[in-house]
C-alpha cells in the first residue's frame, strides 16, 4: 500500500543541489534524529547513471562489527570480506537469498562471495553474537544507503527531472525485519519538492544487561 506524504516517523527531505537533476534525501526518525543505514530503493530506469553488478565490494570487520553495517549491491556482485581485527571471525548467513559460511579466518585472508539472487542477506559471526550486518541485493531496483547524517543523494535522468510524473521509492531499514517487502512504498511527483514521509518504524528498545552472578548474590543478601 502506498502511503500519502504527510505524517511523521521517518522524514525524507528532498532538496536540489547545484545539479538540476540531483536530489539530497535526508532520513529522520519520529524524534527528528538522523537515521543511518536506511536503504532507498528506486527503479534504475529513472536514474542518470545506474550501475550493474560490481566486483570486489568491501564489507570489512572492524572492532567486532561489519563495516559497513548495511550494503546495497546489484545482483551478481561479488563481495570481499577482509578481517581488519587481530582476532579470527567466522562469517555466515542462513538467509534464503544467499546461505554461505566463511570458517574461522584471520587478517591474512580475503574470502569472496558472489550474491546472485535478489533479497536481504543477514550476516552474522559464529564467534561474536553482536556482529550483525545486512546485504540488500537488487535487480531492477538500485539502492542508496543513508549515511551517519541520514542523507542520500540521487541523480535522476533529464527526462524524469523535466517531466511532471510520479515515481515510486521503497524505503527499508533493518528495524523492519529482513524482508524488503516490509519497506514503505512512497509515491512522489516530479519535480520533487520538500516532502515529509511517515514510516511505521522506531528504534528498538535497548537490551537490558543481564546481572552477573555476583550482582544477583548481593541483591539476595540485600546489599
Amino acid at each position: 500500500m502506498i502511503k500519502q506524504l504527510a505524517f511523521s516517523l521517518i522524514m525524507i527531505v528532498f532538496s536540489a543541489t547545484s545539479w538540476a537533476d540531483t536530489q539530497t534525501i535526508r532520513v529522520l526518525d519520529k524524534n527528528g534524529n538522523p537515521v543511518n543505514n536506511a536503504v532507498i530503493l528506486i527503479n534504475k530506469s529513472v536514474l542518470a547513471n545506474p550501475h550493474g553488478a560490481q566486483d570486489n565490494v568491501i564489507i570489512d570487520q572492524v572492532d567486532k562489527q561489519f563495516v559497513p553495517k548495511v550494503s546495497s549491491i546489484q545482483e551478481g556482485s561479488t563481495v570481499v570480506f577482509p578481517n581488519s581485527d587481530n582476532i579470527r571471525h567466522h562469517v555466515y548467513s542462513f538467509s534464503k537469498a544467499k546461505p554461505f559460511e566463511l570458517k574461522l579466518y584471520s587478517d591474512q585472508e580475503r574470502p569472496k562471495v558472489t550474491f546472485d539472487k535478489p533479497g536481504v542477506v543477514t550476516l552474522g559471526c559464529n564467534i561474536h553474537d553482536d556482529m550483525v550486518g545486512y546485504v540488500v541485493i537488487n535487480n531492477a531496483l538500485q539502492g542508496f544507503v543513508s549515511d551517519a547524517s541520514g542523507k542520500v543523494s540521487i541523480e535522476f535522468n533529464d527526462a524524469v527531472s523535466k517531466q511532471s510524473q510520479a515515481i515510486t521509492l521503497r524505503v527499508w531499514h533493518p528495524w523492519m525485519g529482513d524482508d524488503l517487502n516490509a519497506g514503505e512504498l512512497i509515491e512522489l511527483k516530479m519535480p520533487i519538492k520538500n516532502s515529509d514521509i511517515t514510516l511505521d518504524v522506531a528504534p528498538p528498545a535497548p537490551k537490558k544487561e543481564e546481572k552477573s552472578r555476583l550482582e544477583k548474590r548481593f541483591n539476595r543478601l540485600g546489599a
